[in-house]
């Protein structure tokens, strides 16, 4: 990097002199610069409408960036930016067709006009470069304000175009005689003090930074500076100063072009190829197979670990049938009918499953014992298919022969345990009036779930979300998951813009096997307001101690990792004091007996008769316990329960 940031700056040096001097050149030698350009004066108007139509392309590039742009960034300032070039590429599109000699166009073309509308652009590209430049980033915009900011830029360039079209002839002189007025100097003298002012800020910000950014906004406020500078030494409109000042602009716009691109696509850019290249080392590294089926059962991803332990090829199953290739047939050599397969079962009511009796057969037509964990795959509450994780059981067979081998893996599993668990958050320096209490139990030595607490200033965000699957490969996940909500800004990023984010880096940088449910919330301390956003994920069960009934919080939205582009929502409710809110996975309320169906009312039912003077911490523990001790049967996934109490 560094390599890279010192050849930056030799290239920005050698400009800087290299147009200094031309400066120079063309300020001082006038007469021989003249000679020069006199045969291709007379095509001075067509140089003139190349330079202001690259300009004019120039500011469509920066608005339409900006508009694509501020779908991920929300900034303030880039959108205030980026929609003030609309105004910039009218005004310049305006000053090119009032250009005097330029065919007629809402009124006779005349240089008054057209010198106008070159002062109205100028200075509103010098007053919004300065803006952003001096104005540090406070707030996230919505992204409904994106219309109502581009349509005002757009009507103010209008209006006062309009102004200009009608009123120009009787305002102040800018040209006399083909020269410069003192007017018009002044306003290109009033450039070039906020461009060095521009200049100035960004040098000291580069120095601190190093950021290749800034090194373009001296250079782009740099050129800007000579520009305004030689429109104030030429003698006619049509000479070559003029043109001159036209190339220094041109090149000041192209420096601005390059930020927009490095900023919008370079960066972004090469973070997502880090971030791919991180995550790809990872999810290589586990070994247990992952494979998903349509409801169909046809194979549409499998990841490596599995077809090393088939034995197939990527392209020999994807599309299809995997329960007749792999699956068809028991250990003693009968028929494995279909129905009977619990992938299939899952894929047809949606109960998650775990299976470690079946048998999986290879290409080469040797079998081995396998361990299966199925989810369905939800769209919408629509079953689309399934994900199964197996592992081979051959292993787990000898286990006498690699005893110690175990002992060595559980050592390394059990030191990644107390890694993972020193990922859940503790609850410290809580806002005052609120208890928050939670307990986290893997199916495992690694859990797939978690739980997560941010206080900033008067936003208390907490929430559950689980991993699909076990083992490894959820822990690995999960803490991809924990690091990444780590990145938002809680104060200003809402539940559903959270989820939406975290949506596209699942989808992005977890396995294709992989999916996460969520649910996120954000309790204001200063208005008692709850604002959720549920992604696929159980609902939150609000006790509400004025009614003693229960509310359930969702928000029906799709699940994370499955589809880029999902939309969320977020609603929004009223804790008062003495309101209790549980969070919890679906490992806590799963059916573990027949006549017992998978919903909350154990827990409900558990919560009305427990002491709610309890911490929410021991209230927590006492839950989990009744619901385990009542249920009987054996925890077949991870177990996450919050509790936040609202206090009296």
């Amino acid at each position: 990097m560094n390599f890279i940031q010192s050849r930056d700056e030799k290239k920005a040096i050698i400009y800087i002199l290299f147009s200094l001097c031309m400066f120079i050149f063309f300020a001082n030698f006038v007469s021989f610069f003249s000679f020069l350009y006199e045969p291709y004066k007379e095509n001075f108007l067509t140089l003139h409408l190349i330079f202001e139509f690259i300009s004019i392309i120039v500011s469509i590039i920066i608005a339409s960036h900006g508009w694509v742009a501020f779908n991920h960034t929300l900034s303030t300032n880039r959108l205030i930016f980026s929609s003030v070039f609309v105004s910039v590429g009218l005004f310049d599109l305006m000053h090119t067709v009032a250009y005097k000699g330029m065919p007629y166009f809402i009124v006779e073309s005349s240089t008054t006009t057209a010198t106008w509308f070159w002062v109205l652009a100028r200075l509103s590209e010098a007053a919004v470069f300065a803006y952003v430049v001096f104005l540090p980033e406070k707030t996230k915009n919505d992204l409904s304000n994106r219309w109502k900011m581009y349509l005002f830029f757009f009507l103010f360039a209008i209006l006062i175009s309009a102004a200009v079209f009608l009123y120009a002839d009787s305002w102040p002189t800018l040209i006399d005689n083909g020269h410069p007025t003192l007017l018009k100097n002044s306003f290109e003298y009033l450039f070039i003090f906020i461009h060095a002012l521009v200049l100035l800020k960004g040098f000291n910000i580069y120095l601190k930074t190093n950021k290749c950014e800034y090194l373009l906004v001296i250079l782009s406020s740099f050129s800007l500076i000579l520009s305004s500078w030689m429109f104030t030494s030429y003698e006619s409109i049509d000479e070559y100063r003029s043109l001159a000042g036209h190339l220094f602009k041109v090149l000041g716009y192209y420096f601005l072009v390059r930020i927009i691109f490095k900023i919008n696509i370079e960066y972004p850019y090469r973070r997502l190829k880090e971030y791919s290249e991180r995550n790809k080392l990872l999810l290589e590294s586990v070994a247990e197979g992952i494979y998903g089926l349509d409801r169909e059962g046809r194979t549409i991803f499998i990841n490596k670990s599995a077809l090393d332990m088939l034995g197939y090829t990527e392209e020999e199953l994807m599309g299809n049938n995997l329960h007749h290739l792999i699956h068809y047939k028991k250990a003693d050599g009968s028929t494995n009918p279909l129905d009977e397969c619990p992938v299939f079962l899952t894929g047809q009511d949606g109960e998650m499953r775990t299976d470690s009796s079946s048998i999986f057969w290879r290409k080469n037509g040797t079998s081995f014992p396998v361990e299966l964990a199925i989810r369905a795959l939800k769209e919408n509450d629509n079953i689309i298919g399934t994900v199964t994780t197996f592992s081979d059981l051959t292993e787990t067979l000898k286990f006498r022969q690699l005893e110690l081998e175990k002992k060595a893996v559980d050592a390394e599993l059990e030191a990644a345990a107390i890694v993972q668990r020193s990922l859940l958050p503790k609850f410290n320096n809580l806002p005052n009036g609120v208890d928050i209490g939670a307990i986290n139990i893997p199916y495992k030595k690694l859990s797939g779930d978690f739980y997560k607490v941010v206080h900033q200033k008067n936003q208390l965000v907490f929430g559950v979300a689980d991993i699909c699957g076990k083992g490894v490969p959820a822990a690995i996940e999960m803490a991809m998951m924990t690091y990444s909500m780590e990145k938002f800004d809680h104060l200003i990023d809402q539940p559903h813009h959270i989820l939406r984010n975290l949506n596209r880096f699942a989808f992005t940088y977890m396995g294709d096997s992989s999916f996460v449910t969520i649910f996120l919330g954000n309790y204001d301390t200063s208005t008692s307001v709850f604002s959720y956003c549920n992604g696929g994920h159980e609902p939150g069960l609000l006790y509400k101690k004025a009614t003693n009934q229960f509310l359930e919080l969702t928000t029906n939205n799709p699940i994370l990792g499955i589809v880029k582009e999902s939309r969320y929502e977020t609603n929004y409710v009223k804790i008062e004091p003495g309101d209790i809110l549980l969070l919890y996975t679906d490992g806590l309320t799963e059916n573990r007996q027949k006549d017992w169906s998978d919903d909350n009312q154990l827990l409900r039912k558990l919560l009305l008769e427990a002491d709610h003077q309890l911490t929410a911490q021991e209230l927590a523990e006492q839950l989990h316990d009744q619901l385990n001790r009542i249920s009987g049967r054996s925890v077949m996934d991870d177990q996450t329960l919050l509790v936040f109490k609202k206090l009296v």
